[in-house]
């Protein structure tokens, strides 16, 4: 008995982070927007509140794409593009690399934010398809950049805007840092929303009481 109890507290401890974090998701299956959007067959995300883990997915209706470029900001709900300086931030994707680079949104609506005022916040890379791509990061040192309560980095909760731009004929350049320094292209086709509705997905505190009362379950059979 001593050690079912062991093995329940263990479990209870190893859930006692987590089960306290809420995976908000978001999806769209027909994100035909604007302008060359059209290529767009799904958008979809994820965010998790304690992780900070950050997911988003795009497919093109196209094999293989055109599109070989993006930016993105999310927010908890207005369009993002309309955000204040130093409010949100801002990921250049370059699908020719599979290289992700994040910078501080400096509140413009354009994709100039890599070069004014260039606050230069991570890189990661991600998975790019001949018709899709995926990319997941770590969002926690992007999210800390700032304590003024008005910056939030890349995040969103029961509510997300999003402004999703892709592009084709993309020239992505990097400096002696190897750090993204320019960002050009021939056109471009937008996905701009605000406050959509997300889902929140079950949290791993279900999986811990399942596992709690199967442990119990077993223990009265012992008895």
């Amino acid at each position: 008995m001593l050690k079912i109890k062991t093995l329940i507290t263990i479990i209870a401890l190893s859930f006692s982070q987590v089960s306290l974090a809420t995976i908000f998701q978001f999806e769209d299956t027909n994100a035909n927007n604007g302008g060359m959007s059209d290529r767009l067959e799904t958008v979809g995300g994820t965010f998790n509140d304690v992780t900070q883990a950050f997911t988003w997915d795009a497919t093109f209706n196209a094999d293989p794409t055109d599109v070989d470029g993006f930016w993105l900001v999310v927010n908890n709900g207005p369009n993002p593009k309309s955000s204040d300086v130093n409010e949100l931030a801002i990921m250049y994707g370059d699908m020719s690399t599979g290289r992700l680079s994040t910078f501080v949104y400096n509140g413009q609506n354009n994709s100039n934010s890599l070069n004014n005022p260039a606050i230069w916040l991570q890189e990661d890379l991600f998975s790019v398809t001949s018709n899709s791509f995926s990319l997941s990061i770590d969002t926690t040192t992007i999210n800390s950049w700032s304590s003024d309560p008005e910056y939030t980095g890349i995040s969103f909760d029961d509510n997300i805007g999003i402004w999703f731009h892709i592009s084709r004929g993309s020239t992505f350049a990097y400096d002696q840092s190897n750090i993204l320094d320019s960002y050009t292209y021939a056109q471009q086709g937008w996905y701009d929303k605000a406050g959509l509705t997300t889902t929140r997905v079950p949290e791993p505190v279900s999986l811990m009481l399942m596992g709690l009362g199967l442990i119990g379950l077993g223990a009265r059979r012992k008895r």
